[in-house]
C-alpha cells in the first residue's frame, strides 16, 4: 500500500473517533497514558434504577428484598447518590460533625427524583447506650421513625477535643417498603459495622445478634 494512502487512512480514522469520543469514547478504557474517561457523578433516571437485592451496597439479602416487594412493593428501585461508608467516617471524625449534623448512609426512591422509599442516617448524639452495653438497639413505630441503633464509639482527640461529653453514633432509619422490624435491625447493624470499622473505635463495639434484638416475623407476619 502506497505511503501517502496509509496516511490519509490513519487521518480519517483519527478524525471519525475525535466526532464521537464524546459518546462512545475509542478504543479501551483507558488511553495511552493510562487516565481513565470520566464517569457520570449521578446515573439518570432509567440508568439509575437497580435490583432491589443491590439496594444499599448490597446489604438487603434475600429476606429483605422479598419483603421490599411484597406485597406490591417495586423490584427495581433508585439509590440516590450519597457519600461512600468511609467518607462518612471521615466526615464523623471531624469536629464540626460532632454537632449531630446527619450524614445520609442510603437513601432510595421509586425512580429519580421519586417518591422516598428507604432511608438511612448516621449522627453523633450526646446519649448513650444504656450501662454495660455498647450498642443499643431500639425498635420503633411508623415510616417515619423505623428503627435506632445507638453505638458507642470513642474515636479519641479526633472528634469533640475537649468537650468532656460521652457521645455516641445513632443510626436512624425511614422505611416506606415497611419490611419487617427484624430487617431494621440487620440493616442498622450491618451499615454500623461498616462505619465503626471505618472510625477505628478506641473499643470495638459489642454488636448483637439481630435475631435477638428483633427476632425474624412469623410466616404470613412482619
Amino acid at each position: 500500500m502506497p505511503r501517502n494512502f496509509r496516511l490519509t487512512l490513519g487521518r480519517l480514522a483519527a478524525l471519525a473517533c475525535t466526532s464521537v469520543i464524546a459518546v462512545t469514547g475509542c478504543g479501551g478504557g483507558d488511553d495511552e497514558s493510562g487516565t481513565s474517561k470520566p464517569t457520570a457523578a449521578k446515573p439518570t433516571s432509567g440508568a439509575g434504577l437497580i435490583p432491589v437485592a443491590q439496594a444499599c451496597g448490597g446489604l438487603f439479602d434475600d429476606a429483605i428484598a422479598k419483603e421490599a416487594r411484597e406485597p406490591n412493593g417495586p423490584s427495581k428501585v433508585y439509590p440516590v447518590k450519597t457519600k461512600s461508608t468511609d467518607q462518612v467516617a471521615k466526615a464523623l471524625h471531624e469536629e464540626p460533625a460532632r454537632r449531630s449534623t446527619p450524614e445520609d448512609l442510603c437513601t432510595l426512591t421509586d425512580k429519580a427524583d421519586g417518591k422516598e422509599l428507604l432511608a438511612i442516617t448516621v449522627a453523633w448524639t450526646p446519649h448513650s447506650p444504656p450501662s454495660g452495653q455498647s450498642v443499643h438497639y431500639t425498635t420503633t413505630v411508623g415510616p417515619e421513625d423505623a428503627g435506632r441503633l445507638l453505638v458507642a464509639c470513642d474515636v479519641g482527640s479526633g472528634g469533640a477535643k475537649g468537650s468532656g461529653e460521652d457521645r455516641s453514633l445513632e443510626f436512624a432509619m425511614r422505611d416506606y417498603f415497611t419490611v419487617s422490624d427484624h430487617s431494621h435491625a440487620k440493616l442498622l447493624i450491618a451499615l454500623a459495622k461498616r462505619i465503626t470499622s471505618d472510625l477505628d473505635c478506641r473499643e470495638d463495639p459489642e454488636y448483637p445478634d439481630p435475631k435477638v434484638v428483633a427476632p425474624p416475623p412469623k410466616r404470613g407476619l412482619r
